[in-house]
């Protein structure tokens, strides 16, 4: 099974470079440039994991956090925030209001990609993870124990 990473950045080279990154990694990747754009297409797929860029045009990624903390997919899809941001703040607030899965600072030069396939690797695990306790769940509700 492919898992699908969706990447959400206006920076359409970055898309480009993290595609090959990702293909090589035998990654489905679909890509959104900006939050508002991504959240219309987070219906009707099965997302395993979100790199999001803070900064973009349209809907910014704390706007796109803010709606995303409404959906269904909450919780559910980890999301792994690049920023140039380099603002305790910011990372304190991804990682505490919107209790996003990981972050890595931006450029993403090739040791940056290394550590940000890794930080996917890892999130993928989470995801299949949490997929795994809700079958678990369900099996368990179903039979009646």
């Amino acid at each position: 099974m492919i898992n699908t990473v969706l990447v959400i950045d206006d920076n359409a080279l970055d898309n480009a470079v993290l595609r090959n990154y990702l293909y090589n990694e035998h990654l489905n990747l679909i890509s959104a440039l900006n939050g508002r754009e991504a959240l219309d297409m987070l219906e009707g797929r099965n997302i395993d994991v979100i790199v999001l860029d803070l900064v973009m045009p349209v809907m910014d990624g704390l706007s796109f956090l803010k709606a995303f903390k409404k959906t269904s997919f909450y919780g559910k899809v980890p999301v792994i925030v690049t920023t140039s941001r380099d603002s305790e703040d910011i990372i304190h607030k991804v990682i505490t209001e919107y209790e996003v899965f990981d972050y890595i600072l931006k450029p993403l030069d090739k040791i940056n990609k290394m550590i940000l396939i890794n930080k996917i690797r890892s999130a993928i695990r989470y995801r299949n993870a949490l997929k795994e306790l809700d079958t678990l769940r369900r099996k368990k509700d179903r039979d009646g124990n």
